[in-house]
């Protein structure tokens, strides 16, 4: 049955068939149905609302980290190890689970600990940690205000004393931390409030610049080991084929890379690589020059193209005639070969 108005064509004819009560219940239905695919069809044409932008690769919240774990940091060095530490808590917690877990694996081979970069992971875990640990004394420090207990400025004097060389070996904290002893000693004053807030600030600017220099490393630590594989694959003596087509002039010329570490003077400025991927820029009084090369024949050839500022353009085709050695004369361990089926 159709829901018709009174002027609708033959309305008469549909009301004289219904009670009156049936026909008020009909309208009422039609009426709730239009209103209800009006109401849908306006929420369809509505923009929908955007989702909240993230900021992506946000740092850790260090400020709150050095409040959360401010009893075991303020406990170091001698109820408690710095390693340990952050193996167990501050690696998880600062989104180093990986290093974490490299700095606690067992049974790794000395070669495959210093492929995987073992002893700077541990300078740098440890650095990170002692930065955290000088963070949170300064921020008792401040909290010390003249309002503090006598209990709890005796108690940060005796964690100053007991981490005052851990924190001084190595770095310009001691002065500092001296001066800061001696104010938390004094007669809690407001005029004492502010040299001492001076002093721990400049204690804070050297932990706030550790602990974001050190966590920068750890967190690009994959992207070093890459790098460092990658050098070791590249470093040996190679004899280029180079065709430039601005002249159509063919050269051969004989190129050593350096092993990883080693500085030299005719090492390219700029060298990444990654898999079989390499880029070179060479930056001389003549110029710059970039190649975009590739390992092939089990990392036995480099094949690719270079482009310079001098004009120059042009294909490139190495060879290794020489593979690397150190300064002990011996060879690094060979690269793993990449097997072809």
């Amino acid at each position: 049955m159709q829901c018709l108005s009174p002027a609708a064509p033959h309305g008469k004819k549909v009301f004289a068939l219904m009670p009156n009560h049936s026909v008020r219940t009909l309208l009422i239905a039609c009426c709730v149905t239009a209103l209800l695919a009006a109401a849908v069809v306006a929420g369809a044409d509505e923009p929908s609302p955007q989702a909240k932008p993230t900021l992506a690769n946000r740092l850790p919240a260090f400020h709150d980290l050095v409040r959360a774990d401010a009893a075991p940091l303020a406990a170091l060095p001698t109820q408690g190890d710095s390693l340990s530490l952050f193996k167990t808590v501050i690696g998880p917690q600062l989104g180093l689970n990986d290093v974490a877990m490299t700095l606690g694996a067992k049974g790794l081979t000395p070669a495959m600990s210093q492929e995987l970069l073992i002893p700077d992971l541990t300078k740098s875990a440890n650095e990170l940690v002692r930065g955290l640990a000088a963070w949170q004394l300064t921020e008792a420090a401040k909290d010390s205000s003249i309002s503090a207990g006598i209990e709890q400025r005796e108690s940060l004097q005796r964690q100053i004393e007991s981490q005052m060389t851990w924190l001084t070996e190595g770095t310009t904290l001691e002065t500092p931390l001296r001066q800061l002893l001696a104010l938390l000693k004094e007669f809690p004053t407001q005029e004492a409030a502010v040299p001492l807030q001076g002093t721990a600030a400049q204690i804070e600017a050297w932990a706030i610049d550790t602990v974001h220099r050190e966590w920068f490393r750890l967190y690009n630590w994959k992207d070093q080991v890459r790098q460092q594989r990658g050098l070791t694959r590249l470093c040996g003596t190679w004899q280029w084929s180079i065709h430039n087509h601005q002249n159509h002039r063919e050269e051969k010329t004989a190129v050593i890379f350096a092993p990883p570490g080693i500085a030299s003077s005719t090492s390219p400025a700029e060298i990444i690589v990654l898999g079989d991927s390499v880029y070179l820029r060479w930056e001389t009084r003549a110029g710059v020059q970039e190649d975009s090369l590739l390992f092939s024949g089990e990392g036995q050839r480099l094949e690719g193209t270079f482009v310079n500022t001098a004009g120059g353009w042009g294909s490139i085709t190495g060879k290794r005639t020489a593979t690397c050695v150190t300064d002990g004369g011996g060879k690094p361990a060979p690269s793993p070969r990449r097997q072809h089926h």
